[in-house]
């Protein structure tokens, strides 16, 4: 098993490195294409091989919609079964902690909770891919306030990690009587980035009729979370929010899953103190 295991994230991370360099080189091809269309100088770094990325021009053609390759290789087949969620905490959870726990599992349908008990990073990850989850989310607190979210998935990767802040419970929302549990629809407004792939996939494709919508907003690289239901009166549309209800902010994506730390690939991270203002808004950067 864990040969096995071994081999794929391997055969994983060639096809990635693969793709990564068939995408330079098919902007490199792009520039140069330009270069001539426009009748100017070629780039400094494209003269010493512009005659043979002149030859492969010759038989460039484009590629049909949607069959270019896809670097995220974990989402490739997305949205043909419905995701397997798995909710955990950290050890020794306070009574608001699990409640919060619960409440997310309401808020990701066919999502389940696990108690973590004394069980290990590497045995709860072995467990979940073993057990088919697709994404396993891990919530941290401190002093019985939920601080922290972590997202996994499953069986290669990425694994990104957030901040949560304002952490409001179903009760204490108020709203409906009842939780929701159909499938929501997804507004994701300035979300194009990785996050939004991360967090979009922790959500099975909904039905035309469903009357349920959960929103990530992006405000200056926070992710308001908000859970409504609207309803039809004529023609307006009222909306009720159900809650629960917090904010993340995303500090680090690695390429790697959970268990393997600070050994993964940093693929993202935030650097607050390096971020000028017309570079602060990362999330919605395409």
């Amino acid at each position: 098993q864990l040969r096995r295991q071994a081999r794929e994230r391997r055969e994983y991370l060639q096809r990635r490195a693969r793709e990564q360099q068939q995408q330079r080189q098919r902007e490199r091809r792009e520039s140069l294409k330009r270069a001539l269309d426009e009748n100017r100088l070629l780039p400094t770094e494209l003269r010493h091989e512009a005659l043979a990325l002149q030859k492969e021009l010759e038989f460039d053609f484009e590629a049909p919609a949607g069959t270019g390759d896809n670097q995220d290789d974990e989402y490739r087949w997305a949205g043909l079964e419905p995701p397997k969620v798995m909710v955990t905490t950290s050890r020794d959870p306070s009574s608001r902690l699990r409640l919060f726990a619960k409440e997310l599992c309401l808020l990701l349908p066919g999502a389940r909770r696990m108690n973590r008990g004394r069980a290990e990073l590497g045995a709860l990850v072995g467990a979940c891919r073993a057990a088919g989850v697709t994404d396993l989310l891990v919530l941290h607190e401190t002093r019985g306030r939920p601080d922290g979210l972590t997202v996994s998935h499953l069986p290669h990767g990425p694994t990104a990690y957030f901040t949560l802040s304002g952490a409001v419970l179903r009760q204490e929302v108020g709203g409906l009587g009842g939780a929701p549990l159909a499938a929501p629809h997804l507004l994701l407004l300035r979300l194009d980035s990785t996050v939004g792939t991360i967090l979009k996939h922790l959500f099975p494709v909904p039905r035309p009729e469903s009357r349920r919508v959960v929103t990530f907003a992006n405000e200056d690289d926070v992710i308001l979370v908000r859970n409504h239901v609207y309803r039809r009166r004529g023609r307006t549309v009222e909306l009720e929010e159900v809650g629960p209800r917090f904010q993340l902010r995303p500090y680090l994506i690695r390429l790697g899953t959970l268990e393997q730390g600070d050994a993964a690939d940093v693929e993202w991270r935030w650097h607050p103190y390096t971020a000028t203002a017309p570079k602060r808004r990362l999330l919605s950067a395409t």
